[in-house]
């Protein structure tokens, strides 16, 4: 279906693009040499009803006033017909199909709608185009290469001439006098034209197709088996041997000739598409050789072809072969030669464009425009800063197109395109929006001329502004500068068209609208095999657009989410299963990323789909099927684990990541894959813990550090505890922070630039046991004392080893102890989903603690300074020495927050100093009552928050390890792992029911996930894949009710004999009390 829509507006796309398309003459007449004049001695048709050259100019040069009678004739016709398009193509369709019972055989099976918007585009270019013989010849010559698969004889053209005659004279009784003979004269031509182009160029065009579809099928098979040979059988590599085979060099174009020789292939059928390929391949070909011979690629291609081809190749492929190079070889010397010339006057253009040049070009634009298309005012309504924006991008895309690369070039107008068609902006407006830039731009360079040769003749001295062109510059400079800016700014528009024209699919037009219904219609008559690719695939130029990715970059979420549930629906009929995941992936790689950025409610619509449950159980447990091969293996078989897996990591939501095939995937590559690596990687870390325990707490001892023996069993510890721990963490920071610093991943945190992988806890933690072991061993006493004593080599105790010395390294022992039971604890929780749950509690609840402590402890500041300020209260106590000053004050308050403070102090001071008890009284009742009670409900707020996240949490700190693990995992292992799990069997569904490849089969629990209806739609009748499904309707679910309703209807009919309002009444009070049922669930 999309490639009838796309041909729906094809036609309307060659009005706009031959208007200012006046280089292409010469490229098209090489595909089809001496048309003309061949047209006339096709004696082996024999019903040529032109009989000599004069007769068929004739019928390209119609007088003034048979141009007139064809317009007039053909505006009459319309407006008999009610002025809609879609009407005068249906009755074109009903009258040709009513002469030519072969016009509704070829048309069987496609959309009515589609077939009368293409006949009546047609017919109304035909009648558009006469006025110009070149633009006539040009449309019809496309026409004829069009419909090359078509058989056409004269009989044919007869039959659909004499059907539209007898239409137009039927509707238009008065018709202009001549109204007949010329339309006879226009549809002759036409079908002569279509006659000679078949018989000449069919064959050697399903030559080339043939031969270039055998060579694609044979590259992708390569592909897929992953063979490994010397030599690349694909055309590229083939024609790099031969080049080498020959003795010259793969020279520059060359390769940008081979990187779109696929689409040059593609597009031989079609004249101006093809010439827009060779003008924007000849930009990107310039700045790759000065001296471009194209006769040397003719030798090469061959070559390849031969070796490529050698049981089907013959001197007849070798001619169609030569001849598409002649085509294509004509159109890249020509458009070399414009390119090459135009492309420095375009930039020397560009370098004088001043303020005042711009301010010029922005206001006479739209001024020159809308007057010559004032329709176009309901158009452009935007700001005047709005459209003075839309102006400088024209003139930016004219420089761009010589000063851009190709694809960046093609992608951005691609953007552009398709939002023009959610503008419904109407391609014929390209044409004189381009003439009126042009003659704006012709403007503009004629004033900079006068402004330039003004200034040289009044001041002949004073130095003239960059900006402007000195009286020197010809106007030959002049010329080129407007033509090179014409020449760019035509074939930006000529892209646009054809961008809009390709991406006007059915299914982009409900995308832009955004509705469900309007899509389901589009898909209706779409080809079963097809029908995803029609979603995920449009081919735009030598650009491929995803439509889902559209959507979701426009907001059309609605549509979106009904794309994702069509495409990932398994369909059946008797021969095969449809399901279209293969297809979402390999079509848009990043459609989980794309998902997450853009609508991550529609994740959820993504993951469901690649689940398939039964709707029978057996023996209480439920057979279900995960889909789970893109979520394993990425598209980039260079890469581990799929970038789709990779997003739903990364994006750390805790909802979405338990979701039950999300699960799934993480414990089955935890399980089998990373789970032991990930071990093996943290004994090394679990040894070093134990050493580090062994030397700071069990060998510290005075006895063993005395003893000669243990104390050298101490220094193996302790040194094996600085080179295998502190050492590897060393390295392994500063290897982070230099890759960190080389990509620049740093993080600005309270004004400090700081590594983005400190931001992990685990890193954090291993950062700061790092620093804290560096601190240990500035304290160390093995080194302190090492030589101390000239008899004692190795000692832990000597006079260089202060007190201080001790406490700084006990105190980093200390903290040593706890990093790394931190560290071990998170080794726990990454093999341990509830060791990990409980962390995520516990790092949670650390917040509110902090938060506490923070509180008490300006509470006991302030109370500190409130009783310091009580300089009588504290000397009537007995135990004023206790309350000082402010640091003894805030140390009894501390103790009495904690409660370390004895109680006994406060009975005494009851009777000493009421006021300061009645201050301690609040102080305790604030912290006690208020704090601690505050803090404790936000324990409970905080799990109850987390109750339902914490598996999440935990998922997420399981997925970010399966990551990280799998850096270290080699991609001979991987290849390993996912061969076992054997994704390219097909999973059975049922007993016998071979079902479809990419998923693994497990069982769950019946009640888990209850299905009452079978997830794949059944389909009998015929099985080819080229047929659309059957219509299906939406309320299956209740048709036993319907079908009971019936009965009963049938019933009451039968015994009371009523037919008339009582049976209706009944059907529909029935209809609406179901559908409030329906409502209410």
């Amino acid at each position: 279906m999309a490639e009838e829509t796309n041909e729906t507006n094809q036609e309307v796309a060659e009005e706009g693009a031959t208007e200012f398309q006046a280089v292409s003459e010469a490229s098209e007449d090489v595909a089809r040499e001496d048309t003309i004049t061949e047209l006339v001695d096709e004696e082996d048709e024999g019903k040529d009803k032109l009989d000599s050259a004069e007769t068929l100019n004739e019928l390209l040069h119609l007088s003034a006033t048979e141009l007139c009678v064809l317009k007039q004739s053909w505006e009459m016709f319309m407006k008999s017909l009610g002025g809609e398009r879609e009407t005068v193509g249906d009755a074109i369709f009903g009258a040709l199909s009513h002469r030519l019972t072969c016009i509704k055989e070829a048309f069987q099976g496609r959309p009515r709608a589609i077939i009368s918007l293409n006949l009546f585009n047609g017919f109304r270019l035909l009648c558009d185009k006469s006025p110009v013989p070149e633009d006539l010849r040009v449309h019809v010559e496309t026409l004829a290469f069009k419909h090359l698969g078509c058989e056409i004889n004269q009989q044919r053209v007869d039959g659909v001439t004499e059907a539209f005659l007898e239409l137009v004279t039927q509707n238009v009784p008065d018709l202009p006098p001549g109204s007949v003979n010329v339309w006879q004269k226009v549809l002759t031509y036409t079908g002569s034209c279509c006659r000679y182009i078949s018989s000449t160029y069919t064959d050697r065009l399903k030559i080339i197709q043939d031969d270039w579809r055998v060579i694609q099928s044979a590259q992708d098979q390569e592909h897929e088996e992953g063979t490994e040979e010397h030599v690349n059988r694909s055309f590229a590599g083939m024609c790099a041997f031969s080049s080498e085979v020959i003795g010259q060099p793969t020279e520059g174009w060359m390769e940008e000739i081979l990187q779109v020789f696929d689409v040059l292939v593609e597009r031989i059928g079609n004249p101006s598409h093809l010439m827009e390929e060779c003008e924007l391949l000849a930009i990107s070909m310039i700045t790759k050789a000065k001296d471009i011979q194209f006769e040397k690629f003719k030798p090469v291609m061959l070559a390849a072809l031969r070796s490529l081809l050698p049981k089907s190749w013959s001197t007849t492929h070798e001619t169609a072969w030569e001849w598409l190079w002649a085509t294509i070889s004509h159109n890249l010397r020509e458009s070399t030669i414009k390119a090459r010339e135009f492309k420095p006057y375009n930039a020397q253009l560009f370098s004088k464009l001043g303020e005042g040049e711009m301010d010029f070009f922005r206001n006479n634009l739209y001024s020159d425009f809308l007057a010559k298309c004032p329709a176009s005012q309901e158009i452009f309504k935007q700001s005047q800063t709005r459209l003075h924006y839309i102006a400088d991008r024209v003139l930016q895309s004219s420089y761009e197109m010589f000063h851009t690369p190709k694809d960046e070039m093609v992608d951005d107008l691609s953007g552009l395109g398709l939002r023009h068609v959610g503008y419904g902006v109407p391609i014929e407006l390209f044409a004189p929006f381009t003439d009126s830039c042009v003659a704006v731009v012709k403007d503009v360079v004629a004033n900079m001329a006068k402004e330039a040769n003004l200034a040289a003749s009044t001041t002949p001295t004073k130095k003239i502004s960059s900006n402007t062109i000195t009286g020197g510059d010809s106007d030959e400079v002049q010329e080129l500068m407007v033509e090179g800016f014409r020449w760019s700014i035509g074939l930006v528009a000529r892209l646009l068209m054809r961008i809009i024209t390709e991406g006007s699919t059915a299914v982009m037009q409900a995308i832009y609208q955004d509705s469900a219904q309007l899509l389901g219609a589009a898909l209706r008559e779409a080809p079963r095999s097809e029908r995803s690719l029609l979603q995920l695939r449009v081919r735009v130029g030598s650009q491929a657009i995803s439509p889902l990715y559209w959507a979701l970059r426009s907001g059309a979420h609605t549509a979106a989410k009904t794309m994702l549930e069509d495409v990932l629906t398994i369909r059946a009929d008797r021969d095969r299963y449809y399901y279209g995941v293969d297809h979402l992936f390999t079509h848009q790689p990043e459609v989980a990323a794309d998902l997450l950025q853009e609508a991550p409610k529609l994740a959820k619509v993504l993951l469901d789909g690649l689940i398939w449950r039964s709707h029978k159980t057996e023996e209480g447990l439920r057979p279900v099927i995960y889909y789970m091969e893109h979520l394993v293996q990425d598209p980039d078989e260079t890469q581990m684990i799929s970038r789709a897996f990779v997003s739903f990591v990364r994006f750390k939501n805790p909802g979405l990541i338990v979701h039950p095939i999300l699960v799934f995937v993480s414990d089955l590559v935890w399980d089998k894959l990373a789970r032991s690596y990930f071990l093996w990687d943290q004994i090394f870390r679990l040894v070093n813990f134990v050493i580090f325990l062994i030397s700071a707490c069990f060998m510290n001892r005075a006895e063993v550090m005395l003893d000669p023996v243990w104390s050298k069993f101490l220094m193996a510890a302790r040194v094996l505890v600085y080179t295998m721990g502190f050492g590897k963490l060393l390295y392994s920071h500063i290897y982070e922070m230099h890759k960190a610093s080389v990509r620049k991943e740093w993080k600005q945190m309270l004004g400090i630039r700081v590594p983005k992988y400190l931001l992990k806890t685990t890193e954090m933690l291993s950062f700061f046991l790092m620093v804290d072991m560096a601190f240990m061993l500035t304290a160390e006493p093995l080194l302190h004392c090492f030589g101390y004593e000239a008899d004692v080599l190795i000692a832990f105790t000597c006079g260089a080893w202060t007190d201080e010395l001790s406490f700084v390294y006990q105190f980093f022992s200390i903290m040593g102890i706890f990093l790394y039971v931190a560290l071990i604890f998170g080794i726990g929780s990454s093999i341990s989903i509830q060791i990990s749950e409980y962390r995520v509690l516990c790092l949670r609840a650390v917040k509110q603690v902090m938060l506490c402590f923070g509180v008490v402890a300006l509470a006991i500041l302030t109370f500190a300074l409130s009783i310091n300020a009580m300089t009588r209260e504290v000397r009537n106590i007995s135990m004023s020495h206790e309350w000082k000053d402010l640091g003894s004050i805030v140390t009894n308050l501390f103790q009495l927050a904690v409660g370390m403070l004895d109680l006994e102090v406060l009975g005494h001071m009851a009777d000493e100093s009421p006021f300061m008890l009645m201050v301690l009284a609040a102080f305790m009742l604030l912290v006690y009552t208020f704090f601690f009670n505050l803090l404790i409900s936000q324990f409970c707020g905080v799990h109850s928050a987390l109750a339902k996240d914490s598996e999440g949490h935990a998922r997420l700190s399981r997925g970010e390890v399966i990551l990280d693990t799998l850096k270290a995992v080699q991609m001979k292992r991987w290849k390993q792992f996912v061969t076992s799990l054997a994704l390219e069997k097909r999973v059975d569904f049922a007993e016998g029911d071979i079902g479809l490849p990419g998923g693994l089969k497990v069982f769950e629990p019946a009640g888990a996930n209850p299905k009452t209806q079978d997830q794949i739609i059944r389909f009998g009748g015929h099985t080819d894949p080229s047929l659309p499904w059957p219509e299906k309707h939406h309320d299956e679910g209740n048709s036993t009710e319907k079908m009971i309703q019936k009965t009963i209807q049938k019933s009451l009919q039968h015994y009371l004999g009523k037919k008339g309002g009582t049976d209706s009444d009944f059907t529909l009070s029935s209809s609406h009390n179901s559908s409030s049922r329906n409502g209410g669930d």
